[in-house]
């Protein structure tokens, strides 16, 4: 195997290299170099601690919205508790005032 010629494993991939010894592939028209190669997995090893931190954090955003609701409408019924008792007592400060 010569140094420009593609492993059979590749073959079907469409990819080449070319004279200027960057990796070419059929569905692109720029070249890889093996430094962009390399990069390539850090960049998705990367990009899967990123969307491991964007599910942890959309699932504490979720939860975190599920309690404020619940404070809500605990704030909201004890509102009306109030408001409640504070009319009750007002009748009752009529009828014995």
């Amino acid at each position: 195997m010569d140094r420009y010629q593609v492993p059979p494993d590749w073959a079907f991939t469409g990819a080449r290299f070319g004279s200027d010894g960057l990796l070419y592939l059929a569905e692109w028209r720029r070249g890889f170099t093996p430094f962009e190669l390399r990069a390539l997995f850090f960049e998705c090893q990367t990009a899967r601690a990123l969307r491991l931190e964007v599910n942890v954090l959309t699932s504490t955003v979720e939860r975190v919205t599920g309690e404020l609701h619940e404070a809500q409408a605990r704030a909201a019924w004890y509102r009306s508790q109030l408001v409640a008792e504070s009319r009750l007592g007002l009748a009752l400060a009529r009828l014995h005032g």
